[in-house]
């Protein structure tokens, strides 16, 4: 959650950049005050503008102004509270923002946020929903912000769709990259509310390879999809993908989403040479690094790493992968490594290494539920490695309480222990379940794989067999295609 604050945090910051607050029958030395409080934040000078801040809420003339101007007066002073530590007192002074104008949609994002970062989130969604609303532009959030959200959104899909509606309407596009997925989610949405008229128009907006398969692997989506159109091909898109994003980060070069978007995106289509190429420079400053960069630059560099690090496991270069993906816990910040950390798990217990593997999880934190399910995968691995029962168990148990939320991870569970029949059953819930069905059938596509490894072979004959048997076939392809592509997962 610490991300999700410091982008509030930026969005904060960002206001006071803002040119002075102009209201006409106002002193001007007034305006000229609340000017050179934000500029004290824009400098870093945090105490100064609390003072100063101080100063003008007690200051007679703020009355004198419009709400929407007078609003923004307390959204300023609300960020330098926040910059001093004082929480209680950023969110009493935003709420006040808002209470004088509760049209103001970057103090409601700025809230939402904040809820957010307290794991608040059935107000943050409530608020950020509204915030997308009233704002006239694309809204300034992160992708992890909206991912958090529409998560917990799942248990109540009319408003995961409005929440996405509204992102879709107000054309949001995080670090100028259409969210494909986000779509893919709406357009299922829209299918499971009889909004078909909607569908077509939302699915234009989908062209990467990953989410076009999954559409065209759901019968929901036959009408809308025509399989033999180069618009829907999974590998023209990928094509389509990489040429916009190599465009993106000749326009914006350097250490940025765009270039980690792009190594992700040759990663899918097999093009690990030239990641491996891409991010020489940056694996060779890693290994000799003294000290960790600035938190944000350091997100980048771990992500970065991870990439290089597939690529490696893409060429069978095991041992360079590792040795990546350790950089890569390294340079990631403490606080935003819990990716990096259950990579190199997994790969850990890939090579048969379950003590590692153990080691590098431990005391890992609070997880999402998509990060539990991984670590209670990675247990399970480890503990069927070193044939600790007790361990076993422990992972079972953790997995199986995953059913309602991930019931993915469950099904996977079951899996690796070679409880097939179990398992089918669980599939044929999510095969039942409009918002799971989807990224069931994109698991059971027959995509590329990494060569095989020491400690995946057990999971990888338990799940050919899984794949192979006719009630799971029978249950897919009542509802799904079962096709192949020379692509690989995320």
């Amino acid at each position: 959650m610490s991300r999700c604050r410091r982008n509030a945090l930026a969005l904060m910051l960002s206001l006071c950049l803002l040119p002075a607050i102009a209201a006409a029958d106002v002193d001007p030395a007034f305006n000229e005050a609340v000017q050179a409080a934000s500029d004290q934040v824009a400098r870093g000078d945090s105490l100064g503008a609390a003072i100063a801040y101080e100063r003008l809420l007690a200051d007679p003339r703020l009355e004198t102004l419009e709400p929407e101007p007078r609003s923004e007066v307390w959204a300023r002073a609300a960020i330098a509270a926040g910059l001093q530590g004082d929480d209680t007192l950023a969110d009493d002074r935003l709420r006040r923002a808002l209470e004088i104008n509760p049209d103001y949609a970057d103090a409601r994002v700025m809230l939402a946020n904040r809820q957010l970062s307290l794991n608040q989130l059935d107000a943050a969604a409530d608020n950020m929903i509204r915030a997308i609303g009233d704002g006239k532009d694309a809204p300034t959030l992160e992708e992890d912000q909206v991912w958090f959200i529409s998560m917990h959104l799942r248990k109540d899909p009319a408003r995961r769709q409005a929440l996405l509606q509204a992102l879709f309407d107000h054309h949001w596009k995080p670090h100028g990259v259409e969210p494909s997925w986000y779509w893919v989610d709406l357009a299922e949405l829209q299918v499971a509310s009889g909004q078909l008229d909607r569908v077509a128009a939302t699915l234009e907006r989908v062209d990467e390879p990953l989410p076009l398969i999954q559409l065209r692997s759901d019968k929901r989506f036959d009408r809308f999809i025509q399989r033999g159109d180069r618009r829907f091909d999974p590998l023209a898109a990928a094509q389509r993908h990489i040429d916009r994003l190599r465009v993106e980060t000749m326009l914006s070069p350097g250490l940025n989403e765009a270039a980690v978007t792009l190594a992700n995106a040759l990663l899918v289509s097999g093009q690990a040479d030239e990641v491996v190429g891409m991010t020489r420079s940056l694996g060779e400053f890693a290994a000799q690094a003294q000290s960790l960069p600035e938190p944000e630059e350091a997100r980048l560099v771990g992500m970065m790493l991870n990439a290089r690090a597939r690529a490696f496991w893409q060429l069978g270069s095991s041992d360079d992968a590792i040795q990546t993906q350790q950089l890569a816990v390294r340079m990631a910040a403490p606080d935003n490594d819990v990716e990096q950390r259950l990579r190199l798990a997994s790969g850990y217990t890939a090579l048969h290494r379950p003590a590692l593997a153990r080691q590098t999880l431990k005391d890992i934190g609070e997880l999402s539920v998509h990060g539990e399910g991984l670590s209670q995968l990675v247990q399970l691995h480890a503990a069927q490695q070193l044939a600790d029962a007790a361990a076993q168990q422990r992972a079972r148990d953790a997995l199986g309480a995953l059913r309602a939320e991930g019931p993915g991870y469950t099904m996977l569970g079951l899996v690796t222990d070679h409880r097939l029949d179990e398992a089918a059953a669980v599939l044929a819930e999510r095969l039942a379940d409009p918002q799971e069905r989807g990224t069931a059938l994109l698991e059971l596509q027959q995509l590329r794989e990494r060569p095989e490894q020491p400690g995946d072979k057990d999971f990888l004959a338990s799940w050919k067999q899984f794949k192979a048997r006719a009630d799971v076939i029978a249950a897919t392809e009542k509802v799904g295609h079962l096709d192949g592509y020379p692509l690989y997962a995320q």
